[in-house]
């Protein structure tokens, strides 16, 4: 009871705060840079580049759209990946489904279904069109390939754990043995125990806005009830004989990163846990501010 007071009570300040510093608690989109090291990585994936966008609501983007589009191209990713929830409403879609192929077009992009694209029902197959279109697919517990120079990425896309049907044995089960990097992508943390069986460097999820209100120093103070307000945000490791991955860097230290995050994946799979782009019902973010996730692989 006394936390669900002190919810509302930082939900009352955050509307307060954010109708004051509009302009920059909402508006501004922050590049995470992350420098992910591959043991053995293929020579041609040297300095490759992968964007992630979750969340993007649009009718809630709260990021004006030419910024958006500005910075995607200022990245020049060889990859563009979509964690999902491309629509704020249904009357939202076209709009969205517009506003990604602006964005993958000329790079290879691939995505996955969120809980609100199934709840909205989204047009998944003009989705996957568009995607397809780019060189890249829509991936519904599906494995998706690309080829980078000489080097083979694939892409392993879990389905939604709420609306969806997600299914990680049937992902992996289109996994390849040749693939020279592999990433995973589901929606939401809410698999968290099972995301390391992807195989993957690296799996990226989205869903949980990073909490979207934020007291400095403190964990999320809104979550779902499906992961630890722990993976909200940030970086995290899967290691042998903990249950929970471990912290690798929190929200606060990606948000005061002045430069780029260093990883490697040696030492165990890595999780990452975007804020995302939009916002929920309530429209603010308060010390959570939206987020593009740009990751450079070296060897």
């Amino acid at each position: 009871m006394i936390w669900v007071v002190v919810s509302a009570v930082v939900l009352f300040v955050a509307v307060i705060l954010a109708r004051l510093l509009m302009g920059r608690t909402g508006r501004d989109l922050l590049t995470t840079h992350l420098r992910l090291r591959v043991l053995g990585l293929h020579p041609a994936l040297e300095g490759a580049r992968i964007a992630l966008l979750s969340d993007l609501h649009v009718g809630r983007l709260h990021v004006p759209t030419e910024r958006l589009i500005a910075a995607v191209e200022g990245e020049r990713p060889d990859l563009l990946l979509f964690g999902g929830d491309y629509a704020a409403e249904r009357e939202n879609q076209r709009e969205a489904l517009q506003l990604v192929e602006r964005l993958s077009e000329g790079r290879p992009t691939f995505g996955i279904a969120g809980n609100a694209d199934h709840h909205q029902g989204l047009d998944l197959h003009a989705l996957r069109r568009i995607l397809q279109a780019s060189g890249g697919d829509l991936l519904i517990n599906e494995a998706g390939r690309v080829r980078v120079g000489d080097a083979t990425v694939e892409v392993l896309g879990v389905d939604d754990p709420l609306r969806g049907n997600a299914d990680v044995d049937a992902t992996v089960a289109q996994a390849s043995n040749d693939a020279d990097l592999r990433i995973g992508l589901c929606h939401s943390p809410a698999l968290w125990r099972e995301l390391r069986r992807l195989g993957a460097q690296i799996t990226l999820v989205g869903h949980s806005h990073g909490g979207q209100v934020r007291a400095l120093g403190l964990e999320a103070h809104f979550t779902h009830m499906t992961y630890p307000r722990e993976l909200a945000s940030g970086l995290f490791r899967y290691e042998d004989g903990s249950e929970l991955p471990q912290q690798v860097a929190s929200h606060e230290q990606v948000l005061r990163a002045t430069s780029t995050l260093a990883a490697s994946s040696a030492g165990g799979p890595l999780l990452y846990v975007t804020r995302g782009v939009g916002m929920g019902i309530v429209p603010v973010r308060l010390g959570c501010p939206p987020e593009m996730v740009v990751i450079e692989l070296a060897r």
